[in-house]
């Protein structure tokens, strides 16, 4: 008896698990499009089954469907299609809102084929196409994403198949019901920021240039070389290219984002070397720079050639080697102290950060989403600034110490005023011009009477600053026509271009002699500037053809009677010709 009880037992319970095995799993609901919501995610709503062989129809696989083990298609769905394998997604959507029409997105560019399809009210199949295997203008609806119309009938019940063909990279993208109105709202408000995106890269690239050109500097050249391809390698992925710049190039608009993603991390290092100059702390990262490089690009042209999905691994994994470098450039690089390259390495940081995300989206680590799409974007906005201020700050620096190389040859290096040479043929030049025009120019020999009393009382250093404070005073009593320069180690002199007045003449001495005599905090305490000041009108009439255009001879003159003013313990100021 209790034989018989378990067998029925067993019986029962055998024939409870063939009965759940026999019922159809859980159906997504259909979608009911009554205008509550502009937007819905088919996420949940619709099923999913992947044909290994990619050999049925449509209508064969409407005839297989209740023997298909399709799954409920969720958010974070991410499928590795193999060769010749194809995506089918299956949804259900009534429409009760007929006053406008719907449409499905997919929001990921990049895709090689998506098809719709869907029995019209005759029973036959309507099919809609998009995808980099064809030209964007000739999708159903040429857009960024592939976007198709959903049947317009109204209270009845209508089932579409997608079709997406996706190889090499994991596909995860998100598939959207939109109201009409609400998907071109959306599209004016993504192509407006990307807009502004772009048009900011074109500015920094003619920028760059331009700085390019004018100071020489080829940082400049590099800098709008890795921006123009970021931009190209953005829009690619963004489908901006394939929707405006190569519409009808479906065969490069399939290979743009596995060419220009690559040639990017390839500029960006080559880029970051140029700049921080890795030589400078080791050869070793400079080397691996450059050998890292020429192994990305070769990778690429081997992907590009024979597409596997062994040769994105390799590029992929390549890729992730090349951030790590460009870290390890900026971290040694950072070490020395330098301010520019900090601006630059902070400007570098969130590209690398958003760089990571295509990595693990090759990898089949991360779904496509809103950071995977636009993370590269927002990175790039925040690099521009931050990176064109470092190469500024970096083009500033080595153009201060070129131009204060450049100005040795016309200025003397302490104070900073013409230097002898230089002044003795602007000296020249000014009689010349007086004595064509028959007007007067000044000269005036200004000497720092207590430059020896410095140097012994306090040191050869507060002497030097007793002389560079004199500098200063003559530039800010010279007009702009003027010229100042010193003569010898504590002899300065100032050529007020003519025509000028005695009165003018003989302001600017005064105001140079009183200009000494305020205190300074450079100076030691109690301390002025002293000066004896000589001043004269040239060309002088009463020497005749003695002068004439005689610089040095009348520099002597000058001198001569700057001798006699040393002289003197009181007076200060010495007048030759008038």
């Amino acid at each position: 008896m209790t034989f018989l009880v378990r067998l029925c037992a067993l019986c029962a319970l055998l024939l409870s698990l063939h009965a759940a095995h026999a019922q159809p799993g859980p159906q997504p609901s259909p979608l009911s499009l009554d205008g509550t919501k502009s937007t819905l995610s088919l996420a949940g709503r619709s099923s999913f089954w992947v044909d290994g062989g990619g050999q049925l129809t449509v209508d064969q696989l409407e005839q297989l469907q209740a023997e298909l083990p399709f799954s409920i298609r969720n958010r974070d769905n991410r499928l590795q299609l193999g060769p010749g394998a194809v995506l089918w997604v299956k949804f259900d959507a009534r429409v009760v809102d007929t006053g406008t029409q719907w449409e499905l997105e997919l929001t990921h560019a990049g895709t090689d084929l998506v098809s719709l399809f869907h029995r019209q009210a005759d029973g036959s199949w309507k099919a809609q196409h998009a995808g980099d295997r064809i030209a964007v203008r000739d999708w159903a609806y040429p857009d960024r994403y592939p976007v198709f119309a959903l049947d317009p009938r109204a209270d009845q019940t209508v089932t579409y198949w997608v079709r997406i063909e996706h190889a090499r990279v994991p596909f995860s993208g998100e598939l959207l019901v939109h109201n009409h109105n609400a998907l071109r709202e959306l599209r004016i408000q993504q192509q407006f920021l990307l807009g502004a995106y772009f048009g900011m890269a074109l500015l920094l690239v003619a920028t760059a240039v331009a700085n390019a050109l004018v100071f020489r500097d080829t940082s400049f050249a590099a800098y709008a070389v890795y921006v123009t391809v970021l931009a190209l390698a953005l829009s690619a992925s963004l489908g901006v290219g394939g929707q405006f710049i190569w519409p009808g190039w479906p065969r490069w608009n399939g290979l743009a984002e596995f060419v220009l993603l690559p040639l990017t991390a390839v500029t960006g290092l080559l880029f970051v070397r140029h700049v921080v100059q890795p030589r400078r702390i080791g050869r070793g990262l400079d080397r691996l720079a450059l050998t890292l490089a020429g192994v990305f690009l070769a990778l690429t042209v081997w992907d590009v050639l024979h597409p596997t999905a062994t040769s994105l691994q390799a590029l992929t994994a390549i890729g992730a080697l090349t951030m790590a470098l460009v870290y390890a450039m900026l971290w040694a690089a950072w070490r020395t102290g330098d301010r520019w390259v900090r601006w630059i390495a902070l400007g570098i940081l969130p590209v690398l950060l958003a760089g990571t995300l295509p990595v693990l989206r090759n990898f089949g680590l991360l779904s496509s989403g809103f950071l995977s799409q636009y993370g590269m974007v927002l990175a790039a906005v925040i690099e521009a600034p931050l990176l064109i201020y470092g190469l500024l700050q970096r083009s500033s620096v080595q153009h201060e110490a070129q131009t204060r190389a450049r100005a040795l040859a016309l200025t003397e290096p302490l104070t900073g005023l013409t230097n002898r040479h230089n002044f003795m043929l602007r000296l020249h030049e000014s009689l010349v011009r007086a004595q064509r025009y028959q007007h007067h120019s000044a000269l005036l020999l200004i000497d720092l009477d207590n430059h020896g009393w410095f140097a012994e009382t306090h040191g050869r250093e507060v002497a030097d600053r007793a002389l560079v404070l004199t500098g200063s005073l003559l530039r800010s009593v010279a007009r702009d026509v003027d010229t100042a320069g010193r003569v010898n180690d504590s002899t300065l002199a100032l050529l007020m271009e003519g025509p000028v007045r005695e009165a003018q003449v003989v302001a600017a001495a005064t105001s140079i002699v009183a200009g000494g005599l305020r205190p300074s905090s450079q100076l030691p305490v109690g301390a002025t500037l002293k000066f004896k000041v000589v001043l004269a009108l040239l060309p002088d009439a009463a020497s005749g053809a003695d002068l004439e255009s005689n610089a040095q001879a009348h520099l002597d003159w000058l001198g001569s009677g700057l001798d006699a003013l040393r002289q003197d313990g009181r007076r200060t100021i010495l007048k030759l010709n008038f």
